[in-house]
């Protein structure tokens, strides 16, 4: 296993909520961001609803999963080679945003997903759209929450714009406790017009990113050639500050005041070997607030060192070991993403764990299972 060579693992995200709450118009304002490459799968009824303009410079085209729900097909194929496909490193994705139909259920989709990544792909979170303006019409507040919840990773409650403001703050507070009766580790957010940080759930740039970083004793064989900036990705860039602004005019408001989530970041270093299992301890809870988690660790292994790329996404941590030789400034690099978290306390726990007092005797085997369960 340590001397293998495996590419990144492309997160997969799940776009799912009923019809007409937001899911189209959320992956739209994705891919409109100018340094976002990202592959896009439908499944719903009827014609493509992408805005085709948009997909131009991430994907060739959005591919459609036909022939009903995609999660209750009998041969989910399909899915699957679309999945790969889109792994191919000419591609150079980001991310791939499977956009599913309003009747697909998230949690068996979820389970699709994880058992066919292999390190190829992993599950990189599932997100459900609310349609603020109908869930006091349309929910029987006796019943359970949904199942879906158990799955879910982020709430977007979608289309604050069109409630009285004095009322945005309730309607979210409302889908968020009964989110929570079912899974209280859901972070649940209010959007206007699916306006949200996409760094929140992907990282825009990092395939262009990790293609373009020198590797240590020069260009790794068989890297795709680094293709110059085109002036497109520049006018990409001006016309999405353009829009913002033209959108605040609509809303009566400035750019500043524009309803659009943004992310908050926390970066973690580390010399050495860090601790396994304190590392763990954190990605497999994280805090609240915490959507997601990234980066590299190098631990002990026996009487070596090896590194491993941690990702988590509410409940859901992918490892893999990585081969990775750049030199760096630290052995092991964490980035803490969310909303609404603290900060400082997330980074004096991560700083314990990546940087312990004494060489940590903690065995790897935390790990080596994540990394096992996805092969």
């Amino acid at each position: 296993m340590g001397g293998s060579k495996r590419r990144p693992a492309i997160p997969v995200i799940l776009l799912t909520g009923y019809l007409g709450a937001g899911k189209t118009s959320l992956l739209n304002h994705l891919l409109r961001h100018p340094d976002a490459r990202i592959g896009v799968i439908v499944n719903d009824f009827g014609d493509l609803n992408i805005d085709a303009g948009l997909v131009v410079g991430q994907v060739d085209e959005p591919l459609s999963i036909a022939g009903g729900c995609v999660c209750c097909l009998t041969d989910d194929s399909e899915l699957e080679d679309a999945l790969v496909a889109m792994t191919d490193p000419g591609l150079r994705l980001d991310a791939i945003i499977v956009e599913a139909s309003g009747f697909a259920e998230p949690l068996t989709l979820a389970r699709m997903v994880t058992r066919m990544g292999r390190h190829r792909f992993h599950l990189g979170g599932v997100i459900d759209v609310v349609d603020a303006t109908m869930h006091f019409r349309t929910v029987d507040t006796s019943a359970l929450p949904p199942m879906r919840y158990a799955a879910t990773t982020l709430v977007v409650v979608n289309k604050l714009d069109q409630i009285p403001e004095a009322e945005r703050d309730a309607a979210v507070a409302a889908v968020r406790d009964r989110v929570h009766q079912r899974n209280p580790r859901v972070i649940v957010i209010g959007t206007s017009r699916a306006r949200l940080d996409p760094t929140l759930i992907f990282d825009p740039g990092e395939a262009d990113r990790r293609s373009a970083h020198p590797r240590r004793g020069g260009a790794a064989a068989g890297a795709e050639p680094i293709q110059p900036e085109l002036p497109i990705r520049e006018l990409m860039r001006q016309a999405y500050a353009e829009a913002a602004v033209a959108q605040a005019a609509d809303d009566g408001a400035s750019a500043e005041t524009l309803p659009h989530r943004h992310a908050r970041s926390v970066t973690v270093t580390g010399r050495g070997c860090a601790d396994p299992n304190q590392v763990m301890d954190f990605v497999e809870d994280l805090p609240p607030g915490v959507y997601r988690v990234k980066g590299t660790v190098q631990v002990a292994v026996g009487s070596g060192r090896r590194r491993f790329g941690v990702q988590a996404v509410g409940p859901n941590v992918y490892v893999s070991e990585t081969n990775d030789t750049d030199r760096q400034e630290a052995d092991s690099v964490l980035v803490v993403i969310g909303e609404d978290f603290d900060a400082e306390a997330a980074r004096s726990t991560l700083a314990a764990a990546l940087n312990p007092a004494a060489m940590s005797s903690a065995r790897a085997e935390r790990l080596l299972h994540h990394v096992r369960l996805h092969s």
